[in-house]
């Protein structure tokens, strides 16, 4: 009876696979890029594997062979463990990689004359991380009223606001109806385009009569 072939996985030095050397590379990337170790569905994107069982199955072995230490307090507690020493380094972010700040515009004032970013209507500039308020050309609004409190936006709060034209069904919007700013909830699921608040006390205004300024991407409160 012919014996069956066995097989050997492929290994680089110190017994590591080339897929346990990505995700080695990737955590190394994280760790000196943001500061914290990435979360088992990045690490699985960036390596293709698309079961986070499989991530986690690498992760222990990574650990076991004396490369990570993980905590398990926390979800991403994971210390990379320098492969030239036995002592244990947790890679901190140097000053060059230091995420820097966007500085957003609040803006105090719009008006359907008015060019929305102009120095008269800019109140100040605030440094706030990019993971928060995204990209693109991006300003704040002071919510003033309780017409979204239903949508998780009260009054006080800011939003942060993409400028753009259109929005898609369902997202949370800027707008400008006559001279007053608003936040509103785009409805395009009928024939007509409405603009609705995220309160019943408020009414909802017909599409055509607002204009839109940009999309809300987040929501900045202060208990």
């Amino acid at each position: 009876m012919e014996k069956p072939k066995r097989r050997y996985r492929k290994t680089t030095e110190r017994g590591m696979s080339p897929r346990q050397r990505q995700i080695l590379e990737v955590i190394k990337e994280s760790l000196e890029r943001r500061g914290y170790a990435p979360s088992m569905r990045e690490i699985g994107t960036a390596v293709g594997l698309t079961s986070p069982s499989s991530v986690k199955h690498q992760l222990e072995v990574l650990e076991t062979k004396g490369y990570l230490r993980r905590d398990g307090r926390t979800s991403r507690g994971i210390e990379v463990i320098d492969e030239n020493s036995d002592m244990p380094q947790r890679l901190r972010p140097s000053a060059d990689a230091t995420p820097k700040p966007r500085y957003v515009p609040l803006v105090k004032r719009i008006t359907a004359s008015s060019t929305l970013l102009a120095e008269e209507s800019v109140e100040g500039l605030y440094p706030l991380p990019r993971e928060v308020v995204g990209d693109g050309e991006v300003f704040m609004l002071a919510v003033q009223d309780g017409s979204m409190t239903g949508a998780a936006i009260a009054d006080g709060d800011w939003v942060v606001v993409r400028r753009q034209p259109t929005a898609l069904d369902g997202q949370i919007v800027a707008v400008l109806i006559g001279d007053q700013a608003a936040i509103r909830i785009l409805d395009t699921s009928s024939k007509r385009v409405w603009l609705k608040p995220g309160n019943p006390a408020y009414e909802s205004v017909e599409g055509h009569k607002a204009r839109i300024l940009g999309r809300v991407t987040s929501v900045i409160r202060s208990l």
